[in-house]
C-alpha cells in the first residue's frame, strides 16, 4: 500500500503536517520491515531511497493545519530520524551474519566488515547531538515532554545492535587477533550497557520499555552475559550474574503485557507433548543457548546457521541441543548459570 501511494515523496499542495506523517508512515514500515524480515528469515521489501528522515517530535507537534515548511528551513533530525540511521546499520548487521553463516565469508572479511559497521556506529555517536546522549539528565527531560520512552527505544537499538554486530568474535575458533579480542569485549561492553539502560528505564517514571521486541533484545543481551558467566574471568562472575537477573525480571514484568513472550518462538526446543509444549517461551531460547554453549568447550559459539537462526530470527522456532558439559570447570559454571536462570522456569 506505501508503495502505491508513492511514500513517502510529497506533492506541491500538501502542508508540513500531511508532509511529514506520509515521511514517518514510510520510515515506520522501513524499520518494522527490517525487523520482520530478520524475524522470518524472509527478504527485506522496503528499500532505502534516501528519503527525508522525520524531523524531531517537538517541532512535528508544534505544526499547524496549512503551515508549509520550506526546503531550507528544514529542522533538525528527531528520535525516530536516528533511529532509521541505526536501522540501516542492522540491515547491513543482517547481511553480514548471513554470510557468516553461509560460508560466503571468511575471517579476514568479516572483520573488515566488522571493522567498517564499527565505524559507522562510531560516526553515528559521534553526530548524535549532546542533548540526545544518554545521561540521567537527559532521560528526565525526554520523560518531562513525553519522549521518554522513545528515547530508551533510541538507545536500546544501538547496543542490542552493537551487540549482534559483535557476538560472532565469541566464536573461540577464529584466529587469536587483538581486533577478534577488541570485539568480543565491545559484545560484552553492550550487553551489559543494555542491561543497565533497560533497569533504569523501568526505575524512570514515563521511561519503560515495555513494546513486544524488547523481549528478543533481552534474550539476545542475556545471552551475551551468559557467555560471560560461563567463560569469563572470575572477578565477572557477579556483576554478570546480577545483570542477568535483572534481565529476566523485565521478562516476566514483559509478560502480563504481550503473552508472545511466552508463546512466540520456541516451540521445538523440547519435543514433549503438546500440553508442556504451550509453554515454551522466549525465555526458553536461553535455557537452550545455554545448553548449546555447554556442548565443548572446543566448539562454543561456532557462527554456524543456529547461531544465526538464535540472533535474528525471534519470530520462528529454534533446535536445541542438550550434550553434557564438558569440563568439571564448565559443570561447576553451569550450575551458577542455572541459578541465575531458575527465575524465569515456571513453578511446577
Amino acid at each position: 500500500m506505501a508503495n502505491i501511494l508513492h511514500l513517502p515523496l510529497s506533492e506541491a499542495a500538501e502542508d508540513s503536517i500531511t508532509q511529514e506523517i506520509k515521511v514517518r508512515t514510510w520510515w515506520s514500515l522501513y524499520m518494522i520491515d527490517q525487523w520482520s524480515s530478520a524475524g522470518l528469515d524472509l527478504n527485506k521489501q522496503m528499500h532505502d531511497d534516501n528519503h527525508r528522515l522525520p524531523i524531531q517530535e517537538t517541532t512535528f507537534w508544534s505544526l499547524k493545519r496549512g503551515e508549509s515548511m520550506g526546503q531550507d528551513d528544514q529542522p533538525s533530525l528527531g528520535l525516530w530520524g536516528y533511529m532509521v540511521i541505526l536501522a540501516r546499520i542492522f540491515g547491513k548487521i543482517q547481511d553480514l551474519h548471513q554470510q557468516l553463516s553461509n560460508g560466503v565469508l571468511n575471517e579476514h572479511h568479516a572483520e573488515m566488515i566488522t571493522q567498517e559497521l564499527a565505524q559507522e556506529f562510531e560516526n553515528f555517536e559521534q553526530e548524535l547531538p549532546t542533548d540526545l546522549h544518554f545521561t540521567v539528565h537527559n532521560l528526565e527531560q525526554h520523560s518531562v515532554v513525553g519522549l521518554g520512552q522513545a528515547f530508551v527505544a533510541l538507545h536500546l537499538g544501538y547496543h542490542h545492535y552493537a551487540t549482534l554486530l559483535y557476538f560472532p568474535f565469541f566464536d573461540i575458533q577464529l584466529s587469536q587477533t587483538r581486533s577478534r579480542a577488541l570485539f568480543a569485549s565491545r559484545c560484552k561492553h553492550h550487553a551489559t550497557m543494555f542491561s543497565d539502560l533497560l533497569r533504569t528505564s523501568h526505575e524512570t517514571p514515563d521511561c519503560e520499555a515495555v513494546y513486544l521486541i524488547v523481549a528478543h533484545m533481552t534474550v539476545v543481551s542475556s545471552a551475551a552475559l551468559l557467555h560471560t558467566l560461563l567463560f569469563g574471568n572470575h572477578d565477572e562472575i557477579f556483576d554478570a550474574r546480577n545483570r542477568l537477573c535483572s534481565n529476566f525480571e523485565i521478562l516476566l514484568k514483559l509478560k502480563p503485557y504481550w503473552p508472545g513472550v511466552d508463546l512466540m518462538v520456541g516451540r521445538k526446543i523440547c519435543k514433549a507433548d503438546s500440553k508442556f509444549r504451550a509453554n515454551i517461551s522466549q525465555m526458553e531460547r536461553l535455557f537452550t543457548f545455554q545448553k548449546v554453549c555447554m556442548r565443548s568447550m572446543d566448539k562454543t559459539y561456532t557462527v554456524d546457521r543456529w547461531i544465526v537462526n538464535f540472533l535474528l530470527q525471534h519470530a520462528l522456532p529454534i533446535d536445541g541441543e542438550t550434550e553434557a558439559p564438558a569440563t568439571s570447570d564448565l559443570a561447576e559454571r553451569g550450575k551458577f548459570a542455572n541459578d541465575a536462570l531458575s527465575i524465569l522456569r515456571p513453578e511446577m
